[in-house]
């Protein structure tokens, strides 16, 4: 429910189903690649949104669902992303790392450029008689020039990632590491709001995946013709619409179109300002709770803790409201269709071909074309160049060659006949040849 665009995004965690999966690819996300366990406690995944323009993915998994490392190239840029959970238990943690390090150098070896990093890791860091455990993060994070980008961009911010319910104690146990050479573009780091999980989420904008360009076709959102207002708007719409433009002025086609362009402004208008005020809600409650943590945080005590607990409840419940309609938006695409196996199968068709957008190409120079806006100039370019014609054209040429052709041409009775208006008998003779039984469908 965050209201800022998420390009990538590293969860921990995570045993995701097929169900959850399919969700997570109708509202625009995929799975790139994910590992699994049969405990709750493990499994990591790296999710990407769909209009992202990335190319050439390589994986590489770590035993009993602790980790991934995957490669890839997102607008011309090779980056390594590394998901790491490390698992709870001061003993086992050092040579966990040390076995995770030497998973990562054969990339090393094979002479791979890493361009990016990025670590989602879990580990008890704040514990300070763990210095096996900080020692072998410590040695990681010098051996592969990396560094602590919330940290860095926050240096004297006091701040928690982990809340302990048991011991009623917070600490930072959640790390997000990128090259070093990488710092200089990063431009914001913050630890986001606890509100549904026990971990808090770690946002990082770098400034090298930002202007992804992207463009939506508006349509209607149908719960809002369950609203009694909704009701109410669009009457008063189609009212005034018909004051201002009386039937038999204009053509009815055009009056109409006319229409449908006034009512879809108007929902437009209601939808936004809709939007607007839960967006304004949302953010009220998120700095409630943010504030109320952070006084919790320095000074603890149970009527703030369970003053906290309420903010979230409420702020769940506008989560859920997001989640029905989601839910809603996706079982839709299939009630519509009924039993016509050809609509659901042509929708799915539709959403398949959307999804399946062109990443990279290369222009006449063999340069590659990654952003939406450079690979649309690239096709403009190469298609003009080829429906150009090299040699100019004599047009006595062409008159000389039509001339001489026999084309059939129409009788002015049958051109008349043509563009007469069609008769309340041609009407009824169509209705007479449809086949019986058969009741008007969406086409």
């Amino acid at each position: 429910f965050q209201t800022r665009e998420l390009i990538l995004c590293c969860a921990r965690e995570k045993q995701l189903t097929s169900m959850t999966e399919y969700g997570l690819t109708e509202r625009g996300w995929m799975v790139l690649s994910l590992t699994s366990f049969d405990g709750k406690s493990r499994g990591v995944a790296i999710l990407i949104k769909k209009n992202t323009p990335f190319t050439g993915i390589k994986v590489v998994k770590g035993e009993e669902g602790w980790a991934i490392m995957l490669f890839l190239e997102i607008m011309s840029q090779k980056m390594l992303l590394v998901n790491i959970y490390a698992p709870v238990g001061g003993g086992t943690q050092p040579s966990f790392i040390g076995y995770n390090s030497l998973m990562i150098y054969p990339s090393l070896w094979e002479g791979t450029l890493m361009k990016f990093w990025i670590y989602n890791w879990t580990t008890l860091l704040a514990k300070p008689h763990i210095s096996g455990t900080n020692r072998a993060i410590h040695s990681l994070i010098s051996d592969f020039n990396l560094v602590d980008v919330w940290r860095v961009v926050n240096p004297t911010t006091r701040d928690y990632t982990f809340f302990s319910h048991r011991h009623n104690s917070y600490s930072r146990i959640d790390l997000f590491l990128i090259s070093r050479s990488l710092f200089g573009d990063t431009f914001a780091a913050d630890i986001e709001i606890r509100t549904i999980s026990d971990h808090a989420p770690i946002s990082f904008t770098h400034l090298g995946i930002l202007g992804l360009e992207r463009s939506r076709n508006w349509r209607l959102n149908v719960s809002l013709l369950q609203l009694p207002e909704v009701h109410t708007l669009v009457k008063r719409a189609i009212s005034d619409f018909y004051k201002c433009n009386p039937k038999g002025e204009s053509d009815t086609g055009l009056l109409w179109d006319t229409l449908k362009a006034v009512l879809r402004g108007k929902l437009i208008s209601y939808a936004t300002n809709r939007k607007k005020e839960r967006l304004q809600k949302t953010s009220e409650l998120e700095q409630e709770i943010k504030d109320k943590e952070l006084a919790l945080k320095l000074n603890f005590s149970l009527d703030s803790f369970h003053s906290l607990q309420y903010l979230k409840y409420e702020y769940n419940k506008l989560v859920s409201q997001k989640v029905e309609f989601a839910l809603f938006r996706v079982r839709q695409s299939y009630f519509e269709a009924g039993e016509k196996a050809n609509k659901l199968l042509a929708y799915r068709l539709c959403k398949l071909a959307a999804s399946n957008n062109i990443r990279l190409i290369k222009n006449e120079s063999n340069k590659q074309m990654v952003t939406n806006r450079d690979i649309n100039l690239t096709f403009k370019q190469f298609y003009s160049k080829l429906y150009t014609l090299e040699s100019k054209v004599d047009i006595s040429d062409i008159d000389t060659y039509l001339t001489d052709i026999k084309l059939p041409c129409l009788s002015p009775g049958d051109r008349d006949a043509l563009e007469a208006p069609i008769g309340t008998s041609e009407i009824k003779k169509a209705i007479e040849t449809i086949k019986s039984g058969k009741s008007p469908g969406p086409d």
